[in-house]
């Protein structure tokens, strides 16, 4: 049945060997009649209309099948990378060290001149009951915003300042015992 309909439209199916995908080409004149007014003959509106319909149907059948595959190649594209990212060593940027955290300013939300806002919460830090703190670029945060973030990065929220990782805090303290031992 559904051939005889192609047929019947003049839709011609094609196989792409390298996407083996059906593509339909749909000769219009064939189906809106004829592409000048002038050798346009008399057909009946309905019938058109009902061509029309049936082609749509086969053109949605279509690309529901084609992008049901299409979405689970994708999904399993995607499954593929994320597992083979995380059975590999690679990682994301270091976080802030412990030192750098632990040594942040404590700053009291009165002491802060101008109507400074956490980027992060939006909440104004002036008038914040949190902690603010303040990285060494000069951007405040509410400290508990911030926190979690430089347990995961190592640069400002805002301006990507780096701080210190814990391998440049271990690359400090070899260096210093090296002078020591030498002098």
């Amino acid at each position: 049945m559904a051939l005889k309909i192609l047929d019947d439209l003049n839709i011609k199916t094609t196989d792409n060997s390298r996407q083996r995908q059906q593509h339909y080409n749909v000769d219009l004149d064939d189906f809106m009649g004829h592409s000048s007014s002038s050798q346009r003959t008399h057909i009946d509106p309905t019938h058109n209309l009902q061509q029309l319909m049936q082609t749509a149907h086969q053109f949605r059948d279509q690309m529901q099948a084609t992008g049901n595959r299409d979405q689970e190649e994708f999904l399993d594209d995607l499954v593929s990378q994320l597992l083979e990212e995380s059975q590999s060593n690679a990682k994301g940027p270091p976080p802030a060290s412990d030192r750098f955290i632990r040594l942040l300013p404590k700053i009291k939300s009165g002491q802060i001149d101008s109507d400074e806002t956490c980027i992060i919460c939006k909440d104004n830090l002036k008038k914040s009951e949190s902690s603010v703190t303040q990285m060494p670029c000069g951007h405040y945060f509410d400290r508990e915003c911030l926190v979690p973030w430089l347990e995961l990065h190592h640069t400002c929220p805002l301006c990507r300042f780096k701080v210190e990782t814990e391998q440049t805090v271990k690359e400090e303290e070899e260096e210093e015992a090296r002078d020591f031992m030498y002098g």
